[in-house]
């Protein structure tokens, strides 16, 4: 099921995030991630979250550290842009199965990369092995993806402990984890789970699978996501700005060690054009060889 050559570098691109400001959280991130027709899917820098960076994984507490960028927030003040950025290091970035882009040569089938997560004082806290993974699809016009994350304490680092600001005290703001930043001129936007339509349905949903769709550059698109079992619940902004993804801590801290690794696994179909209703997101991910979760379990924890 691998991409055929015609695919290679049209469809994302991977960059390393090397040579962002600290306030960032420098980290590596697909830009742009694209339809098969060219649409842009993705964004870096906007001027809404200069810290949002394409498709990227970010946590904005991981052991104390802010590894998402931007403000800190903080039970007695809210949100304070505090000296704690950490960076994420790639030893190898990325691994693909050939559809890698500008920003290296594509790897063997589901290869993949380390990623160091060090804080702001330069201590390793995790190491890290992402995988991701591109497929052809039989619906014209689309494609799929997989991003497979397996995280860890650095030597030295007894667990990993992921927080967020709604673990703090802010009502909703659960994010952290795999996120997914869309394009900010994207419009007439939908979005569907299992649970109904709305962003106020899908925020929180843990529905196996999430799909939006909206219109990007003058062109409609879609992207269904789907989940590993059992699911986490869904991040989602469609108004302020068009961002999703699940949520590792959304109402309590995740803890992980060295024998119960912080697994995070997302598929995405890129599909030209709209998707209206439920019946039509699951078609789509029925020949997404990795999101079907009856066949293929994954081990999120």
């Amino acid at each position: 099921m691998a991409t055929t050559d015609a695919c290679t570098g049209q469809l994302f691109t991977p960059v390393s995030g090397a040579g962002l400001d600290a306030d960032s959280a420098p980290r590596p991130y697909f830009h742009p991630v694209r339809t098969v027709s060219g649409a842009v899917l993705t964004d870096v820098a906007p001027a809404d979250h200069i810290h949002h960076l394409g498709l990227s994984i970010a946590f904005s507490d991981l052991n104390g550290t802010n590894f998402w960028g931007g403000s800190t927030y903080t039970p007695d003040r809210g949100p304070v842009v505090l000296p704690n950025h950490g960076r994420q290091l790639a030893e190898s970035w990325p691994g693909t199965d050939g559809m890698g882009g500008a920003g290296g040569p594509a790897e063997e089938p589901g290869a993949g990369g380390t990623v160091l997560w060090v804080s702001e004082e330069g201590v390793v806290l995790a190491r890290e092995r992402r995988t991701v993974r591109a497929f052809t699809h039989s619906v014209p016009g689309t494609w799929s993806l997989s991003l497979d994350s397996v995280m860890v304490p650095a030597g030295g680092i007894p667990a990993l402990e992921v927080s967020s600001s709604a673990v703090k005290g802010r009502t909703g703001a659960g994010y952290g984890g795999i996120f997914w930043r869309f394009p900010a001129d994207c419009s007439d936007t939908t979005v569907l789970c299992a649970d109904g339509a709305g962003e106020d349905v899908a925020h929180g949903s843990r529905s196996p699978w999430l799909a939006i769709s909206t219109v990007t550059g003058g062109a409609p698109a879609t992207v269904v996501l789907a989940q590993g079992t059992p699911a986490r619940p869904w991040f989602i902004r469609a108004g302020e700005y068009l961002g999703a993804g699940p949520a590792v801590a959304w109402s309590r801290k995740a803890v992980a060690d060295a024998a119960h690794p912080l697994h995070q696994v997302l598929h995405a179909v890129i599909h030209d054009g709209r998707v209206t209703s439920p019946d039509q997101a699951l078609r789509l991910l029925e020949h997404h060889p990795a999101a079907n979760t009856t066949k293929h379990p994954d081990r999120t924890p």
